[in-house]
């Protein structure tokens, strides 16, 4: 390997040449360092608006109904109680879903229940068999205007099969069977407050949506108030109290269906969140 000597000039400049590119590299250094931490910071911000955390919920509704309804020109009165719907449900399928960040939350609700309750037509007394199945879609998407409080809009698809089998008349009249079967949608204005404990595991908070407005019920709304204590990060358990009302009819004579009914009670929720 050959040598090269320098002298003291050129060493000289060579070390000042040295010393300014480590200069220049500890600057470049250290400007991508604060670059990096204000972009990092920002994204860190920018992931906390962004990131979506998710709800599963399955559900029980121990449900009373009372209303009216009416299939073709027969209209039957309905008062059941939880033991009377327990007593004649067939199968129920109940799940809340919701994702949420920051600002925004989308949430979806599906409810359905196949039941049938005995009751009587308000003129001649017949008794009634009926039978109900109720499917009830709920999308609604909301923007957080306080750290307790949400407004937004959503929809409900409501599907429902009606049968009813009158009993003969004690004169003459003789029995029926009939079925109707009618889907509709109500827009929703829904509005959501909620409120968790500071150090504690529990959070207090109310649903509420009011729609129809002759698109499809005449009048729709609910009001869902709920108290959960969650027990890790994973798992939850909400107690509730639901109000779900439809007034909503259809057609004439014999087409005519209506569903004008009150289905309210406790719920138990299990939430897994991820």
């Amino acid at each position: 390997m050959r040598k090269v000597a320098l002298n003291n000039k050129e060493e000289t400049k060579g070390k000042s040449m040295f010393y300014n590119h480590i200069m220049m590299l500890a600057l470049f250094i250290g400007f991508l360092f604060i670059n990096t931490i204000s972009i990092r910071a920002q994204s860190q911000d920018d992931e906390n608006t962004k990131k979506w955390n998710f709800v599963a919920a399955p559900y029980l509704l121990l449900p009373t109904m009372q209303g009216d309804v009416a299939i073709n020109d027969i209209p039957i009165e309905v008062d059941a109680s939880t033991g009377d719907i327990f007593n004649v449900l067939e199968g129920g399928f109940m799940l809340f879903f919701e994702a949420s960040n920051s600002k925004w939350a989308v949430n979806m609700d599906i409810l359905y229940m196949k039941l049938g309750e005995t009751g009587e037509t308000p003129i001649l007394g017949r008794i009634a068999e009926l039978e109900i199945k109720q499917l009830g879609l709920t999308f609604n998407g909301l923007y957080r205007v306080a750290p307790w409080a949400e407004v937004g809009i959503g929809g409900r698809f409501n599907s429902i099969e009606q049968s009813a089998e009158i009993a003969p008349g004690e004169v003459a009249l003789p029995g029926r069977f009939v079925s109707m079967k009618e889907t509709w949608f109500d827009p929703l204005l829904v509005a959501r407050v909620m409120t968790r404990f500071d150090g504690s595991q529990w959070r207090l908070g109310m649903l509420a949506d009011i729609g129809g407005f002759g698109v499809g019920s005449d009048l729709a709304w609910q009001i869902n108030p709920f108290v959960g204590y969650q027990f890790s990060k994973l798992f939850e358990i909400d107690l509730a109290y639901r109000w779900l009302s439809m007034d909503y009819e259809s057609g004439a004579d014999s087409n005519y269906f209506k569903y004008d009914m009150l289905i309210s009670g406790p719920e138990i929720g299990f939430l897994f969140h991820f």
